[in-house]
Formats: structure tokens, C-alpha cells, sequence
């Protein structure tokens, strides 16, 4: 390579073409081992918030039942959808190849 870089009209002299083969090449060697952020942690949170959000679901369908109580039949109105949708994610998560969901849904 000459000492001018092709692309910008730079002249640089042997020493900072030497110091930059060498950043570029840490570089690319970088770039070559990363790995996915996801694949290096796996969060649980998703499948303990559907159990934690199923047990209360259940336990206040039947408290509410036995009680007729509308606080709680409300309250059970108000949980059991979302711990459908939460339960759908997970299922979601777990279907796909990789595990990985990349939206909220």
C-alpha cells in the first residue's frame, strides 16, 4: 500500500498505517467473538411473572366464587387477562427458534 489511502486522500506514514493494521485487526477479532447479549444471560422473569400471575388468578376466581365478593371477581376480572397475554409471550418465546422474542409481544 502506498501512502496515500485511496478512499479519503490521507497521507499516513509507515508508523500510523502499522498502528492502525493493528486497531483494525483487534477489530475484527473483536467482531468475530462477541457473542449475542442474549445468549450470554437468560431472564426468568417472564415465566415467574405467568406462574406468579396464574397462582393469583386462581386464588382469587375462587375466593370470589365462594364469596361473591365484587372487589375480588373484579380484581380476578382484571388479572386473568393480562396473565393470558403474558402466558401467550411465553409461549411465543418458547416456539420461535433461539428463544428470543425481539418485540414486548
Amino acid at each position: 500500500m502506498d501512502e496515500r489511502d485511496h478512499r479519503d486522500g490521507v497521507r499516513l506514514s509507515p508508523l500510523e498505517r502499522a498502528a492502525l493494521a493493528e486497531i483494525e485487526e483487534g477489530l475484527r477479532h473483536d467482531h468475530v467473538d462477541a457473542e449475542p447479549p442474549a445468549a450470554t444471560t437468560r431472564r426468568p422473569w417472564l415465566a415467574m411473572s405467568v406462574v406468579l400471575m396464574l397462582l393469583g388468578s386462581v386464588f382469587l376466581a375462587v375466593v370470589g366464587f365462594r364469596t361473591s365478593a365484587p372487589a375480588v371477581l373484579w380484581c380476578f376480572a382484571v388479572l386473568w387477562p393480562l396473565t393470558v397475554v403474558q402466558a401467550v409471550r411465553l409461549v411465543r418465546r418458547w416456539m420461535r427458534p433461539g428463544g428470543r422474542v425481539t418485540s414486548w409481544f
